[in-house]
């Protein structure tokens, strides 16, 4: 069990990726991979995660649709995501936001900087606060 007792589903395509931010976070949250959106979908349904990191571009599906689809899922409608992307530029980050993304985080990832924004979004869901999508 983690620290936090929260768990987060990390979504990359790049088995790389995926290992450094389960080595960044996974001291202090359960964490939970998918390599592809579709597979994000089914572990989101069957582990209810407490938040995600979504990888922006991946060959089956791209971090919106992901995105959208897993805010489909009834008891996930509200759940705080996260883009993850290497591009942060200004359009890249204003798509992500209005289709429903609540923040973003820059690969390669910095410890720190995922935990703070990570730990953040969970407070913020803590007290009620909802993402509109």
């Amino acid at each position: 069990m983690s620290k936090t007792g929260k768990k987060v589903l990390i979504v990359d395509d790049m088995p790389t990726i995926l290992d450094e931010a389960k080595k960044a976070i996974g001291d202090r949250y359960d964490c939970v991979t998918a390599n592809s959106g579709t597979e994000a979908i089914e572990i989101a349904k069957s582990e209810k995660p407490d938040i995600a990191l979504i990888d922006m571009h991946m060959p089956d599906m791209n971090g919106i649709s992901c995105m959208q689809a897993i805010h489909r899922i009834s008891e996930l409608v509200s759940m705080p995501i996260l883009i993850t992307m290497n591009d942060v530029s200004v359009i890249t980050k204003a798509r992500a936001f209005d289709h429903g993304a609540i923040d973003f985080l820059q690969k390669p990832f910095i410890s720190e900087n995922m935990y703070r924004k990570i730990d953040m979004h969970l407070k913020l869901a803590e007290v009620g606060y909802k993402y509109e999508v």
